[in-house]
Order: C-alpha cells, then sequence, then structure tokens
C-alpha cells in the first residue's frame, strides 16, 4: 500500500488520497481547501505545507494517510499530537517561502506574506526586485528616461522584459497595449505572496520566455476561522516635503452549517498615497566638430561638443486603490465551489518644470573671445556657450532655452472575476474549471506648454561638483525678469485604451494510487476572446507666438510681462540638495494652467496667432482596434519512485498546444502635400486621406517541458528542467496602420526623403527553448543554500528595421517591428539565506537573505541606428534590452521577542534602457544603481505592531548614459556620453498593524 500526500503551493492545503483499503471513503482533505484549481494550474505536491494564518505560521509535518474512515479528523489529530513550531513576522515569511521552494514541482522563488498586509516592500515591483534574477527598471518608461520613477517599473527575469503576469494563476493585464500587469498599479497590501517562476511546466499559462510571475491573494478558506486584520501609515520624503496617507481593511470568517455545508467570506481593501519629488540635470548629445571655432586653442583637429544642458524637477504624485473579496462555499466533502472579484485603480499624475537647451543643430560655439576646455581625448569639459541657432530680432546673442511645465495623468482601472468549482468524481478523479472576465481601462493626458527666452552669459562644467554639470548665467538677475520671456508654443497627447478578456477553463485529474512510479495526470483545456481597442494620437506640438509667428506687440511676441497671467515665477529649491548649480529662479507657464487642461486653449489662443496650437483632434490614424483568441490544451504526467535509482526522485512531463488567432483593423495614413510648393501633379496624388486596413494572422504552438527532482538526502535536491516557451508581440506591434511621411528640401519644392512608420500585423511569437539545473541545501528550517544555472535559445526577436516599401507607384523608407534574428541567454543565479539559531541569547535573532545572478547575451539583434534618419549602422551591435549582467540582493534581518528589523540593499549593473531615445534618438544605458532599505518593527503586544520604513536611505544618483553616435558613411564616435543624473527622495513611512 502506497499513501501520498500533495499539498497545494499556494496555501500550504493537504489533501489525502487514501490507499485501496479506504476506496469507500471520500477525498475529504481534497475538497476541504479547493484552491489549487482557483489559483491556475499550479499544484505543488510536497511532504508538508505552512498553514499560514493572520497572526503567524504554523509548520508541521504530517503524517501519509492511514486507513483510518475519517481522514480529516485524523489529520487534526496528528497535527496537535505532533510538536509544531509557532513563528511570526520576517522569519514566518522567510520560512513560508523556502517550503513553497522546496515543495514545488518546478523551480520557483516566492516571496511571502504570512503577517496580514505585510509584503516586504509598499509595492509589487519593490518586492519583485528582492528575488534572484528579477531586475526592474527606475524609469516611469524605459523608452522615457527622461523621466525616473521613485517606485521603479519594468520587471525583468533574467535580463528578459517578456514575463507573464498571473493574478491567483490566471491571466491578468494592464490595458496598455501590452501583455502584461503593470505591477506597479497592483496593491501591495492585497498581496498573500508573489511567486516566480523560471522555467514552466504543460499547466502554467503559456506567454513568458523571461518567466512568469504569479500575484497571490487570500482566500477565506486559508485561515480556520474569524480573522481581522488592518494597517495605517503616513509617508513622506525628504524631497517633496509632502505627507500621504496609506490604510488597508481585512475581514474573513468561515461558518459550517447543518445542511448546507460550509461557507468563507473575505473582504480586503487599501488605500494608499504617494508623493515624491526628482530632479534632474542633463547634457544634450555630443557632436562631433572640425571647425576653428571648436577647435580653436585645443591642439585638435577632431573635438566633441554637447549640445548644451538641460535641468528638470519632477514632481509625483500616486493614489492606489484595492479592493478583493472572495467567496468560497462547500456544499459537501466532495465539491467545492469559489468566486473572487478584484479590483484596482491607480491614478498618476506628475508636473514638471524643466528648463530645455533648445539647439538642436549642434551649432555651439565658443562666446566671443573664449575657447573651449577639452580632456586629452578631444572631449568638451567647460566653456562660455553661445549659438547661433533661431538666430532673430529675437535674440540677444545668448543661448535659446524653452522653459516648459509638463502635467501627464494618467489612471489604470483593472477589474478582475472569476468563478470556479471543484468535483470529486470518485476516489481517482478529480474535475476543476473556471470561468473569467477581466477588463482593464486606461486614460492618459499629457499637456505642456512652453515659454522661450535667450540666456547670456551661459557657462557649462559637464565636471561640477559631484561630478556632475553646472550652469551659471550673467547677469544671473537676468532668469528673474518677465520682460525676457515669450509665450511660445504649446503640446498635447491624448490616449484612451480598453482591453476585455473572456477566459474559461476545465480541468480533470487522475491519481494513480497503486503505482509505484506514477503518481496523476492532469489534461485541460482553456479558451480565451481578447479585444483591445485603443486610442492614441500624436503628440501635438504648435506655435503660439515665436519669430516667425508674430503678433501685434510692442516686441512682436507674447512677452510674458505683456501677458503676465499664468506665468510664474519658479524656484529650483535644494535643487540635488544643494549640490548642483543652475540658473533660478526661471519663469515658467503656471501650475493650473497646464493642469486644466479643458480651458487652456481659451487662455493661450487670444495670445498667438490665429493659425497657432489647438487642442489635439482624433484621426482613424489613432485608433488601434485588435481582437485575438486563444485555445490552448495541455496533458502532464507527474512521476516518481523512491527506490529505483537508488535515491527518491519525482518530476513531470508535458505538453501544451495552442493556437493563437489574431484580427486587426486600421489605416494607411496618406501624407498631404496640398500646401507645400512641389509640382501639381503630386499634389493631386498626394493628398491626405486614409486607405481602411485589415489583417489577419495565426500560428501554432507545441510547448513541451520536463522537471525533475531527485533527493539526494533529505535536505539535499537536484532540479533538471527543460521546456519551450513563448511570447506574442505586443498589440501596439501588431497594429495594423501605416503612416506615411516626408522631408522636404530647403525652399519646400521637392520631398527629398519618403519614410513612414507602421505596425505588423504578421509577427510571430518570440519562441523560446531553455534549460535550468538547480542544487538545493535545505539546512535548517530558514536555512537555504542554492545554485541555478540557465540556458535560453530565443528565436524570432522583435525589433525595428527599415525596409523600402511601395505606396502609389512611390517608395518609401517604412519602419515597423519583424521578426529577425536570435539570442542566446546563458547565466547563473546563487542563493542563501538563514536564521542564526546557534548563536547565544539575542543574537540568535540575526539572519540573512542574500542572493546574485549573473547573464550573458550573445546574437542580439539590437543594431544602433543614425539619429533622425534610421538607418543602420553597420559594426554597432547592441545587447539585447534591459540585460545587466550582474545583480544581487543583500538583507541584513533580526526579529527576537517584540523587535524587528529588516536592511536590503538591491544592486544591478549597467544596462541598455533603448536603442533609440525618444530625445536624443541614440542608444541610451542605465549605469549601475544601488539602493539601501529599511524597516523596524515594534510588537506592543501580539496583535499589535508599529514601525518605521525607508527607502533609499543612501541618496542614490540614477545615472543614463548616451552613445554611441552615428554620422552616416561609416563614421561612428564609439563613445558613451554621460546624458542625465537623477536624484530622489528618501521616502519614510510610519506603519501600524494590528491583527486579531
Amino acid at each position: 500500500m502506497i499513501g501520498k500526500v500533495q499539498a497545494s503551493e499556494m496555501h500550504g492545503v493537504v489533501r489525502s488520497v487514501r490507499s485501496k483499503s479506504v476506496v469507500s471513503a471520500k477525498l475529504a482533505v481534497a475538497v476541504a481547501m479547493g484552491l489549487a484549481f482557483t489559483y491556475g494550474a499550479v499544484d505543488v505536491h510536497a511532504q508538508d505545507a505552512a498553514t499560514a494564518s493572520g497572526t503567524g505560521s504554523t509548520v508541521a509535518q504530517p503524517n501519509t494517510a492511514s486507513g483510518q474512515p475519517d481522514a480529516t479528523a485524523k489529520k487534526k489529530k496528528d497535527a496537535k499530537e505532533l510538536a509544531t513550531v509557532t513563528v511570526t513576522g520576517i522569519r514566518a515569511s522567510v520560512q513560508s517561502a523556502q517550503d513553497l521552494k522546496q515543495n514545488a514541482d518546478q523551480i520557483v522563488d516566492s516571496v511571502t506574506a504570512v503577517d496580514i498586509n505585510a509584503l516586504p516592500d509598499r509595492s509589487v515591483t519593490e518586492t519583485l526586485q528582492r528575488i534572484s534574477g528579477v531586475t526592474i527598471d527606475h524609469f516611469i518608461s524605459p523608452n522615457d528616461p527622461d523621466h525616473p520613477s521613485a517606485e521603479g517599473s519594468g520587471v525583468s527575469i533574467r535580463g528578459l522584459s517578456q514575463v507573464k503576469s498571473l493574478l491567483n494563476g490566471r491571466d491578468s493585464f494592464s490595458s496598455n497595449s501590452g501583455r502584461a500587469l503593470s505591477f506597479e498599479d497592483v496593491p501591495a497590501e492585497l498581496m498573500a505572496g508573489v511567486d516566480v517562476y523560471k522555467n514552466p511546466n504543460a499547466e502554467l499559462i503559456e506567454g513568458g520566455i523571461g518567466g512568469t510571475v504569479n500575484l497571490r491573494t487570500r482566500m477565506p478558506f486559508d485561515s480556520p476561522g474569524q480573522v481581522v486584520g488592518f494597517s495605517t501609515g503616513v509617508n513622506e520624503g525628504d524631497l517633496s516635503k509632502k505627507s500621504k496617507p496609506s490604510a488597508s481593511f481585512l475581514y474573513s470568517n468561515r461558518w459550517k452549517t447543518e445542511s448546507l455545508g460550509e461557507f468563507g467570506a473575505l473582504l480586503d481593501v487599501s488605500y494608499s498615497e504617494l508623493a515624491t519629488r526628482t530632479d534632474g540635470i542633463q547634457v544634450e548629445p555630443y557632436s562631433m566638430r572640425t571647425d576653428s571655432a571648436a577647435t580653436a586653442g585645443s591642439g585638435f583637429n577632431t573635438v566633441y561638443v554637447p549640445g548644451g544642458a538641460d535641468w528638470r524637477t519632477l514632481d509625483f504624485q500616486r493614489r492606489r486603490i484595492g479592493i478583493a473579496a472572495a467567496l468560497q462555499w462547500r456544499p459537501t466533502n466532495d465539491l467545492e465551489f469559489s468566486t473572487q472579484f478584484i479590483h484596482s485603480r491607480y491614478d498618476m499624475s506628475w508636473l514638471e518644470h524643466g528648463a530645455i537647451f533648445s539647439d538642436t543643430t549642434g551649432s555651439i560655439d565658443p562666446a566671443s573671445g573664449t575657447t573651449f576646455n577639452y580632456n586629452d581625448q578631444g572631449v568638451f569639459q567647460s566653456g562660455a556657450l553661445t549659438s547661433s541657432a533661431w538666430s532673430n530680432n529675437l535674440s540677444n546673442g545668448g543661448v535659446r532655452f524653452d522653459t516648459d511645465t509638463r502635467y501627464q495623468t494618467q489612471t489604470t482601472t483593472t477589474n478582475d472575476w472569476s468563478t470556479a468549482f471543484k468535483y470529486n468524481l470518485n476516489d481517482h478523479m478529480m474535475l476543476s474549471g473556471d470561468v473569467q472576465f477581466v477588463k482593464s481601462t486606461s486614460n492618459e493626458l499629457d499637456f505642456t506648454v512652453f515659454q522661450a527666452t535667450y540666456l547670456p552669459g551661459l557657462d557649462l562644467n559637464v565636471n561640477g561638483s559631484g561630478g556632475m554639470p553646472s550652469v551659471t548665467v550673467n547677469p544671473s538677475s537676468y532668469t528673474s525678469n518677465p520682460a525676457n520671456y515669450f509665450w511660445s508654443a504649446a503640446m498635447d497627447h491624448r490616449e484612451n485604451e480598453v482591453g476585455m478578456e473572456r477566459a474559461a477553463r476545465l480541468d480533470l485529474e487522475y491519481d494513480f494510487d497503486d503505482s509505484n512510479w506514477l503518481k496523476y495526470f492532469k489534461v485541460g483545456v482553456r479558451a480565451t476572446d481578447r479585444t483591445e481597442d485603443n486610442v492614441s494620437t500624436g503628440y501635438n506640438w504648435g506655435v503660439i507666438t515665436d519669430s516667425w509667428a508674430s503678433v501685434n506687440t510692442p516686441s512682436t511676441v507674447a512677452s510674458v510681462s505683456y501677458y503676465p497671467t499664468n506665468a510664474t515665477l519658479y524656484s529650483f529649491s535644494n535643487f540635488f540638495r544643494g549640490s548642483v548649480k543652475i540658473p533660478t529662479p526661471l519663469y515658467f507657464p503656471s501650475a493650473s494652467l497646464v493642469e486644466n487642461y479643458s480651458s487652456a486653449y481659451s487662455y493661450l489662443h487670444p495670445l498667438g496667432v490665429s493659425w497657432g496650437w489647438s487642442p489635439v483632434q482624433i484621426t482613424p490614424a489613432d485608433l488601434n482596434n485588435q481582437g485575438e483568441k486563444t485555445k490552448a490544451a495541455y496533458g502532464v504526467l507527474y512521476f516518481g519512485n523512491e527506490t529505483a535509482l537508488g535515491i527518491p526522485f519525482d518530476g513531470n512531463i508535458g505538453v501544451r498546444l495552442v493556437r493563437t488567432d489574431v484580427d486587426t483593423t486600421g489605416v494607411v495614413q496618406d501624407i498631404n502635400l496640398s500646401s507645400t510648393g512641389v509640382s501639381a501633379a503630386e499634389k493631386a496624388i498626394w493628398n491626405g486621406g486614409y486607405t481602411p486596413l485589415s489583417a489577419r494572422n495565426h500560428y501554432q504552438d507545441a510547448l513541451p517541458s520536463l522537471n525533475l527532482r531527485f533527493k539526494l538526502t533529505d535536505d539535499l535536491q537536484w532540479r533538471i528542467a527543460a521546456s519551450k516557451a513563448v511570447t506574442r508581440p505586443d498589440f501596439s506591434q501588431m497594429q495594423s496602420f501605416v503612416q506615411l511621411g516626408y522631408t522636404l528640401n530647403s525652399n519646400n519644392t521637392q520631398v527629398v526623403q519618403w519614410n513612414g512608420l507602421a505596425g505588423n500585423p504578421d509577427l510571430k511569437p518570440m519562441r523560446a527553448t531553455q534549460f535550468d539545473t538547480a542544487l538545493e541545501w535545505y539546512f535548517a528550517p530558514t536555512g537555504l543554500l542554492y545554485g541555478t544555472a540557465f540556458y535560453k535559445d530565443i528565436n524570432n526577436y522583435i525589433a525595428q528595421e527599415t525596409k523600402p516599401e511601395t505606396y502609389n507607384g512611390q517608395v518609401f523608407d517604412i519602419t515597423r517591428p519583424y521578426n529577425i534574428g536570435r539570442g542566446l541567454i546563458r547565466g547563473a543565479e546563487v542563493g542563501y539565506n538563514q536564521f542564526f539559531d546557534f548563536l547565544p541569547g539575542w543574537m540568535k535573532g540575526f539572519g540573512v537573505q542574500a542572493n546574485a545572478t549573473f547573464v550573458s547575451s550573445t546574437g542580439g539583434v539590437n543594431s544602433a541606428t543614425t539619429p533622425y534618419t534610421n538607418a543602420v549602422v553597420t559594426g554597432v551591435a547592441l545587447p539585447l534590452v534591459g540585460l545587466s549582467k550582474r545583480s544581487y540582493n543583500f538583507t541584513g534581518m533580526y526579529e527576537r521577542g517584540p523587535w524587528s528589523a529588516r536592511l536590503a540593499w538591491n544592486w544591478r549593473s549597467r544596462y541598455l534602457l533603448t536603442t533609440s531615445d525618444a530625445s536624443t534618438h541614440l542608444p541610451t544605458w542605465s549605469g549601475q544603481y544601488g539602493q539601501l532599505d529599511a524597516s523596524v518593527f515594534y510588537k506592543i503586544n501580539s496583535n499589535v505592531q508599529v514601525g518605521l520604513q525607508a527607502n533609499n536611505l543612501t541618496n542614490a544618483t540614477t545615472r543614463v548614459w548616451m552613445g554611441p553616435t552615428s554620422y552616416g558613411n561609416g563614421i561612428v564616435d564609439y563613445r558613451e556620453y554621460q546624458r542625465s543624473w537623477f536624484t530622489a527622495d528618501r521616502r519614510y513611512e510610519l506603519v501600524l498593524r494590528a491583527t486579531f
């Protein structure tokens, strides 16, 4: 007779399958919690599990089921008789995560919150970066390196941003034309844990060649009875100086009835706000110069001169609201139903004041009577600047700057509702299934108003205090005179995105109760129907007044002194905490003007020319409507043997079959030459308009997987994993649209360049063949040492390319995404956890968590391009975007008596942010970055604790680099120049938590 115990990874719920001697008994424990299916096809079969409650975690080793007629009662009796260890706080969370890793059927790393509302970090994104192999960006968007993010974004696993996101084992997403959740949108307070799967089995929903992240919320049957928990706090940054609140509340209970079985209900709500400030100083791209003005006095024939400098302050605010509600009903021991509803709302806004260098022509020269200073490689170090760009009747001989106030606001809402069941057909077969509906909406407004000025006596030193640039003007009082500024332009951009998905799945499991080799077999089917209906306009820039757009005022422009309303003098107070010198104060459009977009036009239009800026209008080219249907079926066999190989081993082998059908609609947007000086024949052909464009695509994938585990000893196990994975293209890449463009000669009489941008509905998914092997030593309940080696072979890598295409008989150079190239990723992860229980007295409370990841890649398909022309630069190969070669975490922990504390250091090496930055059009890199965070908590009693959490204690500086730079005709400057320096708040939060 062979008994076995299977434990749900997600909740530590033990269910027992008895031998033939008790075949008449129902699978009471199998149905008892019924949550394996709720969290998708991610069951873990193990010898033990941790049952987490709101006040602690009790971990025990259950016996294998015997022939007792009441297995549930037997287990309760065993739990009383066995020795137990009750732990709480950090130690309980470490132990729970370690149990999940040890007992998993595949390679997985977890962070758990045994205590309610107690993930170790205040955002899911920051929590994820503590896991080996996981890194995050510190920018609001990696394609916009001018705007850092205090909480981080852009999760990558082993250097790949193609990460699948699951919520309770089911597919979920944020509607931003992508496929994943924006993890910063999800309230951390709702989470019971976060799991990262590095190499999947066939049960796991497809979609992540980097890996899969599963976010877990709580269910009422997780706890033995009533649980009430709440937390509240207030946070503040040392730069923003704004206090913001946070609060959460959880109620969970379960009830038994005489005739209707057992019921459970849970409600978890959270609310949090955050305000941060980021200061940045930047250097514009360097140009190769051979002219006498630039080289004078240098001794060089060729020098490299920056296009100027910018400085900016960004005030960021966000609000997160989350609701998780769940009901469970177990009418009999063989049947269970559950339903979950999860709502998250993320409101984000930021207000930026930027002094931006306006000369993009590279015509910076030394001021009269001066020369530039260079280093021994001919790279500019310091000098007094002048510029001939924008030289007109407005210029005073200074350098033109835009002082712009930019406001962006975005609201993202995601609603996820699912209903599931689980039914024991007999002693060996279990049927489960669920249906799900997800709807996510996102609305964004981006509005900028520009004023302009000419700053005289401008002096730039790119190696000022602390190695950061410094900027001065002479006279310094010039910047505070409103007569020296005028209203110049405005720009707006709007997005409205709606994504919906309907999904259904059905799974059947058969347990082999009398086999020495076979454990159980699972088969399942899943179908989805997803739609994306998105509106995204271009960036609508329009002039208000300028030298070429004059109005009837004494200065021919709308001077700020002439129109002072809605202009304000802004001081960059405590800029970079006083370590960087810049001109201040300056005049800017007021915050109240840009924050009131609906009425801005009524103020700005009377100031300027009649044909100037007006609010953006939605056109057919701004629409992106797509549909996608998938059908999947899988089969997986779980097996194992205690003696056949001389050591116990187990594993699973399976395959997942998937078909994807895509349907897209859009337009070809023709160019309009009717207002140019080209010939009448060309005007007749190219007079604007739109041509409908639609496409359909489908593809199939077979995704086999194999996971093996060898138990070398009771504490030492060796894993081997192999699988194939896919990541479908983003919806933004598959859009059916072609936007044709052109460039005219200097007198506007002839088109000299025909170009355009387009999506590609024919894209295939990126596909990866991947292998992992891991050695794991569990030497204590909270003691773990492990090492993992991994290999990924990626095909169909998606990247932009420019190719000739013909429209109306004319050849255009069209840039669109293609499946090109192959990439190989190799690497290793090592990790170590331990509480030092062998130390005497109070020192027993010390512990350490540490991990490091090493990644290398070859065969990347990214290439540098010539700025503004998109021509690929030969001889310049770039690595995969987002891949740091090295990253590590080190966390010191202490938990003893009423005290618990944590000091966490996270670091990653430099990596490529984008192959073409939106501002510089150059490859842009994030420099190495490390951040120190900490927390300390004190338990007032067994139910209540207070604490302090702190982020960015070391005042980390985010650095951005740019290059190489191509000048065409094979001329490339291979240097990488430092582009930006950013500093953000040190953040502190006082927290009160209670659980009853």
